[in-house]
C-alpha cells in the first residue's frame, strides 16, 4: 500500500493505492479515518499496475506527497510570498487573519489572485482550482474577493465584474457552476457570505435545472426517472413488454425449425424453478473490431462455428436457486431473486455437481464462445441492445445502483436472455488464453491456465466493461461480491 497526503498543512486529506492481482484498490478520505475504498478490476495485473502508476503521477502533480511505501519524487516546495510589507489596516469588512497569505497584500493584489483562481476554472483546471479552495479555508479575503458583487436582484442571480471578465457571454453556465463551487467551499466563519450561499446557491441551482433539463436530463434519462428499473416510466415498461413478446416469438420459430422446446423448466423444490432457453447452433465472429470504444488487445476477431444447439440460463443463477441446492447463501446483499454472488469457479462446479445429482440435467458452465454467441444474439456491435449502453439497458456503474438487483429487471436480448450485460460478472468454463488466429469449430479453450474466464461486467463496471466481447479472468478459487454465473446444457 502506497500512501499520499496533501503537501499543504491546512489540508487533512489522504490517498492510498495498491494492486492485488488484477484489482486496483484506491482508498481516500480524511487523515485519522479509514476513508472510502473503491476497487477497480482490470484484465491483467500489468494493466492494473499501469493504472496505479498513472494515478500516482496525477496525484503528485496536484500537490500530494508520498508518506508511505516507495519513495516518491520530492515535490518542489511552493514559492514563498514576497516579504510582507509593513502592516496596514485592512479595508472595512475585509478582515485579514493573522498569518494569512493575504496579509500585506493590496486590494488590487488580492483581486489579481482571486482572478487567477477563476481563470483556472475557466481554463478547465477544475481539480486544481478546487484544491486551492479546499486548502484556503483560512484565507477569508480570497472568498470575499471571489464573491464580491454577487447577489440576487429581482429574483435573478447577478455576478461581479471579476467573474464576467473570466468568462465570456457564452460561458454563463460555466460561470454559474464555478460560483456554486466557491459557495460549497465557503468557510463557516464568513457569516455574511453564508447568507449569500443560501440565497444565491438556491437560485443558481434552479436556473441550471431549467436551462439543462431538456439538453441533459430529458435526453439522458428519457423513459427513466432515475437509475433503478423500479423507477422507470410506464412507457419504458410497455417497450419492455414489446421486446419480450418479440424475442419469445422468434424463440418459438427457431424451436419449431429445430423440433426442440425453446425453453425448459426444472422444479428445484419450494416453488423455485430453473429456466433455460434454447440457443441455436450457428457461426459468428467472436471478438471486437479494432475501432470499438473500450476495446482490449485480447479481443482479436476470428470466426467461430458452434455445431450443436444448447440451452442457456434465461437468468443468472439466483440466491434462492443456490440455497435450495447448497443449503447456504454466500451473497453479501441478500435477496432471493438477486443473482448469487461471492462464489468462485470451484464453488460453481460443486453446485453443478449437486444439481446434476438431483435433476440428471447435465448442466455445466458455458464455454467462452457459447457465452459471447448467446450474448450477441446475432448482433455485431458493442452491446446486444445497441452501439452504446444507457441507464435503460443494464445495471452498471453509471446506473448508480451500487449493488446487484433482481434478475430479469431489464429487457432481454433477441435470444430471450436477461442481464448479459452488467448486474454480475459470469463465470465461463474456459481457462483464459489468447484467441487463435484463424477460424475454429466448437472451441473449449486450453487444457490449463492460471485464470478462468468471466464475462458480462457487473453493477460496479464501467460501460466499456459490459461490452459483449470484454474478457476478464480470475483464479478458480477467487470469490468477489460482484461475480456470479449462469448455467448451460448441451441439447439432448
Amino acid at each position: 500500500m502506497r500512501r499520499f497526503e496533501f503537501s499543504d498543512s491546512t489540508s487533512n486529506k489522504f490517498w492510498e493505492v495498491d494492486v492485488k492481482g488484477k484489482t486496483l484498490n484506491v482508498t481516500f478520505g480524511k487523515i485519522g479515518t479509514k476513508g472510502q475504498s473503491k476497487p477497480k478490476d482490470f484484465p491483467t495485473p500489468e494493466k492494473a499496475k499501469a493504472e496505479m502508476e498513472k494515478l500516482i503521477k496525477e496525484k503528485i502533480g496536484k500537490g500530494y506527497v508520498e508518506v508511505g511505501g516507495k519513495a516518491a519524487k520530492a515535490i518542489k516546495p511552493a514559492e514563498k510570498s514576497p516579504a510582507a510589507k509593513p502592516s496596514t489596516k485592512p479595508p472595512a469588512g475585509k478582515k485579514t487573519r493573522a498569518g494569512s497569505m493575504g496579509e500585506g497584500l493590496s486590494k488590487a493584489e488580492k483581486k489579481a489572485k482571486a482572478e487567477k483562481v477563476l481563470l483556472m476554472f475557466a481554463g478547465g483546471q477544475w481539480e486544481l482550482a478546487r484544491g486551492i479552495l479546499e486548502v484556503a479555508q483560512e484565507e477569508h479575503w480570497l472568498f470575499e474577493e471571489l464573491l464580491e458583487g454577487c447577489s440576487v436582484k429581482k429574483d435573478k442571480p447577478t455576478f461581479s465584474t471579476l467573474i464576467k471578465k473570466a468568462f465570456s457571454k457564452g460561458e454563463s453556465a460555466k460561470a454559474e457552476l464555478v460560483i456554486l463551487e466557491v459557495l460549497l467551499h465557503l468557510p463557516k466563519e464568513l457569516e455574511e457570505l453564508q447568507k449569500l450561499q443560501g440565497e444565491l446557491g438556491i437560485k443558481l441551482r434552479a436556473e441550471m435545472l431549467l436551462m439543462y433539463w431538456k439538453e441533459i436530463a430529458e435526453d439522458k434519462f428519457k423513459g427513466v426517472k432515475y437509475g433503478y428499473p423500479g423507477n422507470f416510466t410506464d412507457q419504458w415498461y410497455k417497450e419492455r413488454e414489446s421486446v419480450i413478446a418479440k424475442a419469445e416469438k422468434e424463440c418459438e420459430v427457431r424451436s419449431k425449425a429445430l423440433n426442440m422446446p425453446w425453453r425448459e423448466e426444472k422444479d428445484l423444490g419450494q416453488g423455485v424453478k430453473l429456466e433455460m432457453v434454447l440457443i441455436p447452433a450457428g457461426k459468428f465472429v467472436l471478438g471486437s473490431p479494432k475501432k470499438e470504444v473500450g476495446r482490449y488487445d485480447d479481443e482479436t476477431q476470428h470466426e467461430v462455428t458452434l455445431t450443436k444447439p444448447f440451452y442457456m440460463g434465461k437468468y443468472e443463477v439466483t440466491q434462492e436457486q443456490w440455497e435450495n441446492v447448497m443449503g447456504v447463501n454466500p451473497s453479501y446483499s441478500k435477496n432471493a431473486k438477486n443473482p448469487v454472488t461471492g462464489v468462485s469457479w470451484d464453488d460453481c462446479q460443486e453446485f453443478i455437481e449437486k444439481l446434476n445429482g438431483i435433476t440428471k440435467g447435465k448442466y455445466r458452465l458455458p464455454t467462452e464462445s457459447e457465452w459471447e454467441y448467446a450474448c450477441r444474439a446475432g448482433t455485431t456491435i458493442a452491446y446486444s441492445f445497441g452501439a452504446k449502453i444507457t441507464l435503460k439497458d443494464a445495471n452498471y456503474d453509471d446506473s448508480g445502483i451500487g449493488k446487484p438487483i433482481e434478475v430479469g429487471s431489464y429487457k432481454p436480448n433477441a435470444f430471450g436472455l436477461y442481464d448479459m450485460s452488467g448486474n454480475v460478472w459470469e463465470w465461463c468454463e474456459d481457462w483464459k488464453a489468447d484467441y487463435p488466429k484463424g477460424a475454429v469449430i466448437d472451441p473449449k479453450g486450453p487444457a490449463k491456465g492460471s485464470g478462468r474466464v468471466l464475462r458480462g461486467g457487473s453493477f460496479f463496471s464501467l460501460a466499456s466493461k459490459a461490452r459483449s466481447s470484454l474478457r476478464f479472468n480470475l483464479t478458480p478459487a477467487g470469490r468477489f461480491n460482484f461475480g456470479g454465473f449462469r448455467l448451460a446444457r448441451t441439447a439432448l
